[in-house]
């Protein structure tokens, strides 16, 4: 069964090229690369551009910034592959990583999430909680009865599951998508494993070149909200949000006022 690795661009021709060659160099299984450049503005393609020459590496060329929900719904539509990683340009796959794509081809029923092992060598994309209040309580009593959700930086489905959970939403420009998507694992009771050989992520290598820390965070606030209107009554995002207030003030008493004001202006925008 064929891999399909897709990756949505944007401004990060260094770390995509690299991406490109960790691929190139360490997988000697039956893939493809589908890259959706979201109308970058610097040398991305130009530098990628000797991968062109190789039939597995797809380049598609968006006008506009069409964001990272719709970016991965083009390239999920234009794949070939029975399994679908999405996999973030700021990341270098390990030795090792064939051994795991074969694990998942032969057990292509459940989800699949990536270590990502960070620039200080920290490890990340481990289980954060789903903020949902029933959740939250399982989670602070007993941690193995709580759904949880992970970074969207390298996700492996199989094509099947990606459709029937109905692909990415669309409805966040940046942020909060994949909390989406996982939701919507748990709604159609499909299974969540780890996998163990990690990629390297370079985090913050894309949004970094676009935002600020503030502004970065009244988009993941304003997306938390879009998250809650969807599904629940406002009641409970006004509960969960207050929540997570007073644990910042408890265990991050530093991170308040800044989360309060990046929520104070996620609220005010449409």
């Amino acid at each position: 069964m064929k891999v399909s690795i897709i990756i949505v661009n944007y401004n990060s021709a260094e770390l995509l090229r690299n991406c490109l060659e960790s691929i190139d160099n360490e997988l000697d299984i039956d893939y493809e690369v589908i890259v959706v450049d979201n109308a970058s503005n610097d040398n991305s393609i130009t530098l990628c551009s000797r991968f062109r020459e190789d039939s597995r590496y797809i380049f598609i060329e968006s006008k506009d910034n069409a964001g990272f929900a719709k970016g991965c719904n083009i390239g999920a539509a234009a794949a070939s592959g029975g399994i679908l990683h999405f996999l973030n340009p700021d990341t270098e796959l390990q030795k090792g990583a064939s051994a795991d794509y074969l694990k998942v081809i032969e057990n292509p029923q459940y989800i699949y999430v990536t270590p990502l092992i960070n620039r200080d060598g920290s490890v990340e994309n481990g289980k954060m909680v789903l903020p949902l209040l029933g959740d939250i309580f399982w989670w602070n009593i007993s941690r193995k009865r709580a759904r949880f959700w992970c970074k969207g930086a390298s996700v492996i489905i199989s094509h099947e599951n990606f459709e029937k959970v109905g692909r990415w939403s669309e409805d966040y420009f940046m942020y909060g998508e994949d909390l989406d998507l996982f939701y919507n694992f748990w709604r159609h009771n499909l299974k969540i494993e780890m996998l163990q050989v990690p990629v390297f992520h370079f985090g913050g290598g894309c949004s970094s070149n676009v935002w600020s820390t503030f502004d970065r965070e009244v988009i993941v606030q304003r997306s938390f909200r879009r998250f809650y209107s969807k599904y629940f009554p406002k009641w409970k995002y006004v509960a969960v949000k207050l929540y997570f207030l007073l644990h910042n003030l408890i265990k991050h008493p530093s991170r308040v006022k800044f989360d309060i004001k990046a929520w104070k202006k996620a609220c005010s925008m449409p």
